[in-house]
């Protein structure tokens, strides 16, 4: 038993956390679309559906995480966590009720806007269960449970839903953030405590404090830009994968789902690598190398004319995008100092995603000009942000800190 008190360190505990609430979140993601299509039959209500998941972020993302730096954090995360249950467990009966549809995309609103909440609180929490040597490993693990998620879960959620119903998908879903909620209850961060900071702390001024931060730390400055660049790339191409194959290369249903379990199967597998050698290469290193191998992925997909190439090409750019995004998790989490942590963490993951809705208009508009013009543009974006990278001589990075 004291063996077993010994191994559930707070670092296990939030990932153990963020594992289970992983899983349920699948449940969630799998029955909201189809519960909603079940009662609406309507694409302008899918579309909205998908708009209310996105406009959290795009309102609140760059302010939402100061409020970490204001209030205790704990607590915040207690509120949010409990909060998201109560509503995931209010929406089937939302739906089953026959309530305006309006009520049910202003639950899916609040949720996203509390998810956000949550993942911030949790990235900013992971990164304090952990010493700043360690802050590479557990961010690989935390990318390595994402994509074990990504792999798995859409298929659990599939069985789970079919047996116990959207009434016990949503259920389930709520119950699994228990354990998550119960370890940040009891969660002590294994750094010093940071000074407390003079003035009176509120979330305008903290926003602003935390921005002229950035603005002012040149390796978070260049960092975030070309991250920013990078995943304007990225999201001109994945939106379209799913159309690209099924109408321009017309490949069946069962090649779609090799398509996208390779990617998943690449991203474990970039997430090990990442694990096993980050400690020996420099970290300026890894970041021009990952983009060099999206880079070259995207190339490969434009060979549009065989799926075997676009399908190697897809699992380099997963290979590199978890890579890269275990570093650039790292680098966030070592180069805030405590008192900006909320903000900086929130408004660096909204920066790279902010354009997320329209890029995705316009990838439709380009596909139907020329499929390949996607896989261009997400070179050139990745060109960009790998020059980004050497101006900024985040190449000539050796630690994080």
């Amino acid at each position: 038993m004291a063996r077993l008190k010994e191994k559930l360190t707070p670092k296990f505990k939030l990932l153990l956390g963020y594992t289970i609430s992983g899983f349920g979140d699948q449940f969630y993601t799998f029955a909201i679309p189809l519960l909603m299509l079940s009662r609406s039959h309507s694409a302008v209500v899918m579309g909205l559906l998908t708009a209310m998941e996105y406009l959290p972020t795009a309102l609140f993302g760059l302010v939402i995480g100061s409020v970490f730096d204001v209030y205790e954090k704990r607590k915040v995360m207690l509120v949010s966590l409990i909060t998201q249950m109560v509503l995931i467990l209010i929406i089937p009966l939302l739906v089953l009720n026959d309530l305006p549809l309006w009520l049910v995309l202003a639950a899916v609103f609040v949720i996203g806007l509390f998810d956000l909440l949550s993942w911030t609180g949790y990235q900013i929490l992971i990164a304090e269960s952990v010493s700043l040597e360690e802050l590479s490993q557990i961010s690989g693990q935390v990318g390595l449970v994402s994509s074990i998620q990504r792999m798995f879960g859409p298929g659990v959620a599939a069985v789970i839903i079919n047996a116990l119903g959207y009434l016990g998908g949503f259920l389930l879903d709520a119950v699994s953030f228990g354990y998550l909620t119960y370890a940040i209850k009891y969660f002590r961060s294994v750094r010093p405590e940071a000074a407390p900071q003079p003035g009176r702390k509120t979330i305008k001024n903290r926003t602003l404090a935390g921005s002229r931060f950035i603005w002012h730390n040149d390796r978070l400055k260049w960092l975030i830009t070309s991250f920013f660049v990078a995943n304007i790339g990225f999201q001109l191409v994945v939106p379209m994968l799913t159309f690209v194959l099924k109408q321009h290369m017309q490949v069946s249903i069962g090649l779609v789902s090799v398509f996208f379990t390779v990617a998943s199967i690449a991203g474990i597998l970039g997430n090990f690598v990442y694990l096993r050698v980050n400690k020996r290469l420099k970290l300026g290193h890894q970041l021009v190398f990952t983009g060099a191998t999206i880079l070259l992925g995207f190339g490969i997909m434009t060979g549009l004319y065989s799926f075997v190439l676009v399908t190697i090409g897809y699992a380099l750019v997963s290979f590199g995008s978890v890579w890269s995004q275990a570093n650039f998790f790292t680098i966030i989490q070592a180069q805030t100092p405590d008192q900006h942590k909320g903000m900086v963490t929130a408004a660096s993951t909204t920066l790279t995603r902010v354009l997320g809705p329209v890029l995705a208009v316009l990838s439709g508009f380009l596909v139907n000009l020329d499929a390949h013009s996607i896989f261009l543009g997400a070179m050139v974006c990745m060109a960009v942000s790998i020059i980004v990278t050497l101006v900024g001589k985040l190449n000539r990075l050796a630690a994080p800190n």
